[in-house]
């Protein structure tokens, strides 16, 4: 990890990471078994290690250069929806693209809202178009910089209690400097992006969600944040199947789609009769349904092919596609030596469905064998596009080599110098990066980094 802020001019690695200077006289046997009694306090405690990452920080004007890469890569999207709409597209394997396009469009069909009306084309391409951009995409810290490995562009994302409770803890252990503490906090950030929707009105916002036990105790307290923290705000949380209780209608409301289309899809009737009672009470959702489709990894082969990239994209865009996004194609339109490529080279490349979620159907060539991932390409390539009731889209990107850090981690054989890659994934929330989720990624992919993942601290710092 660097040691030494190089605060000159931002570039590709951006965000920077530096050690928190710790202030702390705490021993660091101490330190670790202060954090084993605040773990158990959070939702997810069984879900990671019970060691300690040392915090890192980096400087508001690196994450700042980081963010405006990521809007370039979210206008970019955005294109391709523009050309779309304005018929300025092209033959080919664009026309390819938009035919698998059409599949995503009908999976991401909800009750009752159904695809959403579309944008003005005009809206796509306006200077406020950032605005719409609700997400936090995978980010692995590559060797050559950040890659976008999945860019999660709806509303659905979830998880965000995690790096928020990492950063309150960090905040009471290390007590670092007053000005770390300004700015970076996740759930903060989520109070502040539906203050800017309300835009100094009263509002409510209603989300809904999959009805489940471990996700009602995820978000308990989520909502009871958020609702001291926004102050004319009231967030109000209505799970599938359970009766809508009586609603004010005196103020403006949204509704916010909180949960997945996955899991919209795999109780449809119950989510149906909470949409018919809540619609006809909220002014629209936070974001339009119509955009949910950019979920879809097939944005990232379609921007990522130069041959089907859209022509209008700008010079900050193209940067930001080229320098953001892994190789990524659609398995079933790769033809020639790229296949071969493919084939031969396994350890260099995944496999994963267009619209899976939680790191559902997910494969790691390296982790395969010759014969298992070519009989694997073969078989997924052999697949209809739309099969049981569901899009069936495969890709198949690049597999990103992370860049080596050295981090502290406090154990019970005291502190260690642990070298991991990094993964920083970035909270945007109406165009604006509200925080920061950072993460253990190990050298050779394994499922365990997914379902059992080892945060670290991440803190920004404003003014450098």
């Amino acid at each position: 990890m660097d040691s030494t802020p190089d605060l000159l001019s931002s570039n590709v690695l951006d965000p920077i990471l530096y050690p928190l200077p710790i202030a702390s006289a705490t021993a660091p046997a101490a330190l670790l078994k202060d954090f084993r009694q605040r773990l158990p306090r959070t939702t997810w405690a069984s879900q990671t290690p019970d060691t300690l990452m040392a915090p890192v920080w980096s400087a508001a004007s690196s994450v700042a250069h980081f963010e405006a890469r990521l809007l370039a890569l979210f206008r970019a999207h955005l294109k391709i929806l523009h050309a779309l709409q304005t018929e300025t597209s092209r033959e080919g394997s664009w026309r390819q693209y938009a035919d698998l396009l059409k599949i995503v469009r009908t999976y991401n069909r909800w009750p009752v809202l159904g695809e959403g009306e579309p944008l003005p084309a005009d809206s796509l391409v306006s200077p406020d178009a950032a605005r719409l951009l609700y997400g936090r995409p995978d980010i692995v810290l590559g060797e050559a910089g950040p890659m976008v490995v999945e860019t999660n562009f709806d509303t659905g994302l979830g998880g965000y209690t995690r790096p928020d409770d990492i950063w309150a803890i960090a905040a009471e252990l290390f007590a670092p400097p007053a000005d770390f503490l300004v700015t970076g906090r996740p759930l903060d950030g989520f109070a502040a992006y539906f203050a800017e929707l309300a835009d100094g009105s009263p509002c409510d916002i209603h989300w809904i969600m999959k009805n489940d036990d471990a996700v009602r105790r995820e978000l308990a307290p989520v909502l009871n944040r958020l609702n001291r923290h926004t102050t004319g705000v009231e967030h109000i949380i209505h799970y599938a199947g359970e009766p809508v209780p009586p609603l004010r209608g005196d103020r403006t409301a949204w509704l916010h789609r909180a949960c997945s289309i996955y899991s919209v899809n795999r109780d449809r009737e119950h989510f149906a009769t909470l949409l018919t009672e809540l619609m006809p009470l909220v002014r629209g959702c936070t974001v339009p349904v119509w955009l949910s489709v950019l979920d879809s990894k097939l944005f990232l082969a379609w921007l990522s092919d130069p041959a089907a990239r859209p022509a209008s994209l700008s010079a900050e865009e193209c940067e930001a596609v080229e320098s953001l996004l892994p190789w990524t194609r659609v398995l079933s339109l790769l033809q020639g030596e790229e296949l071969e490529q493919v084939r031969r080279n396994r350890a260099d490349f995944i496999l994963k469905k267009s619209d899976s979620f939680q790191a559902k159907e997910v494969h790691f060539g390296c982790n395969l064998s010759s014969q298992a991932w070519t009989d694997l390409l073969e078989q997924r390539r052999m697949q209809p596009a739309w099969m049981d009731e569901t899009a069936n889209i495969w890709i198949v990107q690049k597999r990103v080599r992370p860049r080596a850090y050295d981090l502290i981690e406090y154990t019970d054989a005291g502190p260690v110098e642990r070298r991991t890659g990094v993964s920083c994934c970035p909270y945007l929330l109406g165009g604006k990066l509200r925080g920061l989720e950072t993460w253990v990624t190990p050298f050779t992919p394994d499922m365990s980094m997914i379902h059992r993942m080892q945060f670290v601290p991440h803190f920004i710092r404003p003014g450098v």
